[in-house]
């Protein structure tokens, strides 16, 4: 989540004020609440402390869609979002210890694993349309969390120009303090590559390394990493395929065969995209483990693709509604799916630069009976106001 001028003791206290950590210092050790100031009276915000000794301000539990929608600390509301559909005991926060406790449907270790050979087994891609359970998050409602929780979904013509990788990468490990997986901070297992640079080569080199030591397998345990980058190719390997990153292109990480099969039927559009237009990124996140030489192997994986200033979308209708509300100057917020099937209705864009938040709906490519059964439900009863845009409709 980006950082938001608070209030604290009466004092405005901006995002570039010298004494900014000092004073969020103090309000941790006290337990006090800041103010966000985007509402008159000021909304309550808490204090979290995170690894490195720094504080960041964050927005109370279930508070996010009260703040104004061009606060930083604005949540779209949850019928606008897969992650409302989620169970209450998927994602579970604790604003006193500023602790969030995820429900993960895949494992962060493996119990009674001998060390892996080879590359050549692996399990099932996580696909948009596989069965999930809404009490926990698969590995692309985790990708979605963390991105909507570090604001990269959302959108206002001050951004343009300014995201890059190292600001995505900054945003994500800013979102991932703080959350727990069982007795394990996910930050522990999360590998979220630094953005190359000749002249720390060595320092990067090195803080790779020892996260990769801590992923030695042991006769009773295999640790799994879990990685976020940005796919540079895909390449043939003597067993299956390797996934060349960005940023980290001397470590591949290799796909057996059935995970590369499933990728291609499961990810056609994603791929297709990352193939075609030079302009759009695609980000993988994968669960991996360390074979018996030290190669990485995929586990579990997902794909996200992301336009030219890093905001998600799924289809074409989609990237040429991003793409025409950036061009325009508009204010939105993407609407993620999280473990939602793509048959099952979800706003494109909820447009915040309007005097009540609107949401944007698509009719699908392909006209289906009951996707416009559920359409015409969730519209009758929205609370919000809502555009519905054809994208198949003669603009003559």
């Amino acid at each position: 989540m980006a950082q938001v001028a608070f209030i604290l003791n009466d004092q405005l206290v901006p995002t570039d004020h010298p004494e900014r950590q000092a004073l969020l210092a103090s309000a941790y050790r006290t337990r006090t609440r800041p103010l966000c100031g985007c509402k008159d009276p000021g909304l309550p915000l808490y204090v979290s402390k995170v690894d490195d000794g720094s504080f960041l301000v964050k927005r109370m539990p279930f508070t996010g869609p009260q703040h104004d929608p061009k606060c930083d600390c604005y949540e779209i509301p949850p019928e606008l979002s897969g992650r409302g559909a989620l169970g209450q005991k998927a994602i579970e926060e604790d604003q006193d210890g500023g602790i969030t406790k995820l429900r993960l449907d895949f494992s962060l270790s493996k119990r009674g694993t001998a060390p892996i050979a080879s590359p050549i087994k692996g399990q099932s891609t996580q696909a948009p349309t596989t069965k999930t359970d809404p009490a926990k998050l698969s590995v692309r409602s985790l990708l979605h969390f963390l991105y909507e929780d570090a604001g990269l979904n959302r959108w206002s013509p001050r951004m343009a120009g300014k995201r890059n990788w190292f600001v995505v990468r900054k945003y994500l490990l800013e979102a991932a303090e703080g959350k727990m997986s069982g007795r394990k901070a996910i930050v522990d297992s999360l590998l979220i590559p630094e953005p190359f640079s000749v002249e720390h080569k060595d320092d990067i080199l090195r803080r790779r390394a020892r996260f990769f030591s801590d992923l030695k397998a042991t006769a009773n345990n295999q640790p799994m990493g879990l990685m976020i980058g940005e796919v540079k190719a895909f390449e043939p390997a003597r067993f299956g395929h390797r996934m060349i990153i960005k940023h980290m292109p001397d470590v591949p990480i290799y796909l057996a065969d059935d995970i590369y099969r499933r990728m291609g039927k499961n990810y056609g559009t994603e791929l297709a995209f990352f193939a075609e237009d030079a302009q759009i990124h695609l980000l993988c996140i994968t669960t991996f483990t360390r074979s018996a030489t030290g190669n990485l192997q995929a586990d579990t994986l997902s794909l996200m693709t992301v336009d030219a200033q890093w905001l998600p979308f799924e289809n074409r209708e989609e990237l040429d509604l991003v793409e025409k509300y950036r061009a325009t100057g508009r204010y939105f917020t993407k609407c993620l799916r999280y473990n939602l099937k793509s048959t099952e209705v979800l706003a494109s864009i909820l447009l915040t630069d309007t005097e009540t938040p609107t949401a944007v709906y698509l009719y699908p490519e392909v006209s289906d009976p009951a996707y416009q059964e559920k359409l015409d439900w969730v519209l009758t009863n929205s609370e919000l106001p809502y555009e519905l845009i054809n994208p198949n409709a003669s603009s003559a």
